[in-house]
């Protein structure tokens, strides 16, 4: 089996990218765009060297529970992800 064919559930992603994030060790993921207000997506995207960042709280959203929020090391700039749609962590695909 090569590393490519190895695979991990979302949640089991999850938790690798918050242990590299507490020892401050960039990361990439890959997973599908969507926009609820706009009922949209722009596909697949792909960031490269970030970190997780603490996200709502139950009292903040009604979406704490799927939202992952994460920082762009380089520009600090803070983003958002749905972890369901979460493809790939680094070179690990990760499944359904």
């Amino acid at each position: 089996m090569t590393e490519k064919e190895i695979s991990i559930t979302p949640i089991k992603a999850l938790e690798i990218m918050r242990e590299l994030s507490r020892q401050c060790i960039p990361f990439s993921i890959k997973y599908l765009s969507h926009n609820e207000t706009e009922k949209k997506s722009e596909g697949f995207k792909t960031e490269n060297d970030i970190s997780l960042e603490k996200g709502y709280r139950r009292n903040q959203s009604k979406k704490h529970d799927i939202l992952v929020s994460f920082s762009r090391i380089r520009s600090g700039e803070r983003r958002q992800f749905y972890y369901p749609l979460l493809v790939q962590l680094n070179d690990i695909k990760v499944r359904p």
